[in-house]
């Protein structure tokens, strides 16, 4: 009495025929659920790529806006240094000459304003 020998498939009636189709069922609903399961996660996987990409731009955006933002403070803080250098070699240097000197006491004598006052708002 060898049963794996038997040909006879279990009859659908009986207790190992339903275990039988249950079993069959059970394999084919992991199955159906892992696939589901699997492309639940690629879909979500792209979705994320896409907001990754999303975020790459803005982030690359922003740092154009950003450099370009240097630049411009830069190219503002080099024309002020310009405009300080020009003042400066406006000014005179060192002493005043003998012309400068007779000028500057005559102004003295006279009372006259050597700084004049700036003009009020």
């Amino acid at each position: 009495m060898n049963h794996a020998l038997n040909d006879n498939p279990a009859a659908p009636g009986t207790a190992c025929g339903r275990l039988a189709r249950l079993v069959r069922l059970g394999v084919f609903a992991c199955a159906l659920a892992a696939t589901g399961a699997g492309a639940l996660a690629q879909d979500q996987d792209r979705n994320r790529r896409s907001d990754d990409a999303q975020t790459r731009e803005r982030y690359e955006m922003q740092a154009q806006r950003d450099a370009r933002a240097f630049e411009v403070r830069e190219q503002g803080r080099r024309n002020a240094e310009v405009q300080q250098d020009t003042v400066r070699e406006e000014r005179p240097r060192g002493r005043l000459s003998p012309d400068e000197r007779r000028d500057l006491r005559r102004q003295i004598k006279e009372g006259a304003d050597l700084y004049p006052s700036s003009r009020r708002r």
